[in-house]
């Protein structure tokens, strides 16, 4: 038996700062920032890049990194664990990205690219590369791959045959900033360029490492030329504490396995598939009317083109330290932008992302967000499930119906709560059953079928109206229930969800929109009113307790705090003077957009026109800073002033 070269490559971390960790470490610097700014703007045409000012800005990178080659924080790694390490190379054909007035190998108009990896349950993102045909990402990371090093060729053999995690692959596309502000700190606007998963057994068979495909996403991709995705270079290999193991198998009898296993994912899709049309048959045979009922969704394509099982979009998530409650869960998930996707000649692109690349793209449809608040709620222990069905569309305030997605929690099959993913609002239902005043309240009308990544249930009674449905899914009359063994097995694209990305700190971002603000405010008050602009910081102090007591109502639905606030404006505004205040929430940071909101309000265009005597403005920014650098910020502007005559 040969022994593997992988194996007699393999070696523990190399101690000490490598290159990455340098070049990551002077990213943080202002030198590097400035440099990147100059160099946008060059490319933009938005000012002439000095030579002179290129150079001593180099030249104060280079100091830097000879003074301050500190890297930072480190993962320390288990001598005892057995981890993979993945170093990313170069790219090759991403075309899907690039405008048709870009030559082949030129760079796309001021768009960056970076690669989102995931393994067993650990999320990493390279650093932003200019878009191009070729990018040149690069990166090395460390996954946890088992809980010790195995110890004898039973133990090797063991891992390698039952262990068929696979790596995950997404590249997003975004904008490039092209000034060093507090918008860098947000989740800039990306979109899903490709994705593709590889087994780390190939680790096993090309420690050398090899180009890898990733297939174009998008719902539309697939009609550009080879998928509108691309390749990556990408080295697999075990990083050990022990150098001098060999493996009990050969390098044919690996790929036997990762084929094997290939095998039997195709097989228990076929299985599934045969499965779910039989009991499809079945559920249209208790009722004519249920052949017309679209909404008992049993499939959903995802964003690589495949019909998978809905309940596999589904999985617990334990947020760690970084999500509080369900309610915060609730609150983070709202946040993340919606985004209806629509392809060409504006239809909707009926697909679904899994949630890895719903989070690395950073916004989604209703369906993306409801998967991902269920997964959170099954994490903090709820029984939490995905609901599809009908809800009143509120653009037209009528009673036209659109579908939707939801999500609701049950309690010993009695007590039910909706929660609705995109404004994270509740509606108690009491009693399993909403009556028609309970009824009459909800924006949702119809329940076609309810899932999570246990179970699949269908809406059996005819009248599938949100009033008549029992919400006891172990009721045989009222819900047609899937076996949870054929879901069990149903193939899932990623077994093990990652842990969310911390979000920066928010202090900084805060100051600094609110200065951007302030000069804008300052600006449109002297341009279209001709009038001048105070600013009384002990005011604006004031109105944090107040973007508190909002933020505390959107989490819980209760106000309180906001006697405390109305007491001190009190005490603050003199006899005589008129007080005004406008709070707004926005979950992105772009000042020109908030400004715009203050303006469309009609107390905020007030505010903006005041005049009189002693005239004094208070602005406050708080943002409330989410996983996934996911945003609440608070805007509250407000003035005080003796009307003219007083």
């Amino acid at each position: 038996m040969e022994n593997n070269p992988a194996v007699a490559n393999a070696k523990p971390a190399p101690a000490g700062a490598d290159v990455l960790s340098v070049r990551d470490a002077l990213r943080s610097t202002p030198a590097y920032s400035a440099l990147r700014e100059n160099l946008v703007e060059m490319l933009q045409g938005d000012a002439p890049a000095s030579s002179a000012g290129v150079t001593a800005m180099l030249k104060s990178l280079l100091q830097n990194s000879q003074t301050n080659t500190t890297p930072g924080p480190k993962v320390e790694l288990d001598p005892d664990m057995l981890y993979l390490r993945v170093t990313v190379g170069r790219g090759a054909a991403f075309i899907s990205h690039l405008s048709p007035s870009n030559a082949p190998h030129q760079s796309s108009a001021l768009t960056d690219l970076s690669l989102s990896l995931t393994f067993k349950g650990t999320r990493v993102t390279t650093s932003p590369v200019r878009s191009s045909m070729d990018p040149s990402f690069s990166g090395s990371f460390v996954f946890p791959l088992a809980a010790s090093t195995p110890s004898d060729s039973q133990a090797w053999h063991n891992l390698i045959t039952s262990t068929a995690d696979k790596l995950h692959i997404a590249c997003t596309s975004s904008p490039v900033t092209s000034k060093a502000t507090h918008k860098s700190f947000a989740m800039i606007q990306k979109d899903l360029v490709a994705t593709g998963s590889v087994d780390w057994r190939t680790s096993l068979i090309s420690p050398e490492g090899g180009m890898i495909e990733l297939k174009g996403s998008g719902g539309e991709g697939g009609f550009l030329v080879g998928g509108g995705g691309g390749t990556v270079f990408m080295k697999l290999e075990l990083v050990q504490s022990q150098s001098d193991l060999t493996l009990p198998l050969t390098t044919d009898e690996i790929m036997r396995h990762i084929t094997l296993n290939d095998q039997k994912e195709l097989e228990n899709a076929r299985d599934f598939y045969l499965y779910a049309r039989d009991w499809w048959r079945s559920f249209q045979e208790i009722s004519n009317e249920h052949a017309i009922r679209e909404g008992v969704r049993i499939f959903a394509e995802d964003e690589q083109g495949t019909n998978r099982c809905v309940c596999t979009y589904v999985s617990p998530v334990k947020s760690g330290r970084l999500i509080d409650s369900p309610r915060h869960a609730a609150r983070f998930v709202s946040l993340i932008p919606f985004e209806r996707r629509s392809g060409v000649g504006g239809r909707r692109v009926d697909s679904w992302q899994s949630w890895h690349g719903f989070l690395s793209r950073g916004r989604g449809d209703v369906e993306d967000h409801a998967c991902l608040l269920c997964s959170l709620l099954l994490g903090f222990g709820l029984s939490a499930y995905v609901v599809i069905g009908q809800a009143y569309d509120s653009s037209d305030g009528g009673d036209e119906q659109r579908e939707h997605a939801w999500v609701c929690t049950i309690t010993q099959g009695i007590d039910v709560t909706m929660i609705e993913s995109l404004t994270g609002q509740r509606y108690e239902i009491a009693g399993g059953k909403a009556g028609p005043e309970d009824a009459a309240n909800l924006p949702y009308a119809t329940v076609s079928c309810v899932f999570n990544n246990t179970g699949f249930w269908a809406n059996k009674n005819v009248d599938d109206g949100i009033a008549e449905v029992n919400w006891d899914l172990d009721n045989i009359k009222n819900w047609k229930t899937m076996d949870g063994e054929a879901i069990r097995v149903a193939p899932k694209t990623i077994s093990n969800p990652a842990t969310l990305i911390p979000c920066s700190s928010s202090t900084e971002v805060a100051e600094g929109l609110e200065k951007e603000l302030q000069e804008l405010i300052k600006s449109k008050r002297e341009a279209a009113y001709g009038l001048s602009s105070q600013w009384d910081p002990e005011l604006a102090y004031l109105l944090q307790p107040a973007i508190a007591a909002y933020e505390n109502e959107r989490l819980t639905g209760y106000s309180f705090g906001s006697d405390d606030f109305q007491n001190a404006v009190k005490n603050a505004v003199p006899e005589r003077h008129c007080f005004k205040g406008l709070p707004l929430c926005f979950a992105h940071l772009d000042a020109g957009k908030i400004m715009a909101g203050i303006e469309g309000s009609d107390i905020g265009a007030d505010i903006l026109k005041s005049q009189g005597d002693a005239v004094k403005f208070a602005l406050r920014v708080r943002v409330y800073g989410y996983a996934e650098n996911t945003l609440a910020v608070w805007v509250m502007l407000a003035v005080k002033f003796l009307p003219k005559g007083e």
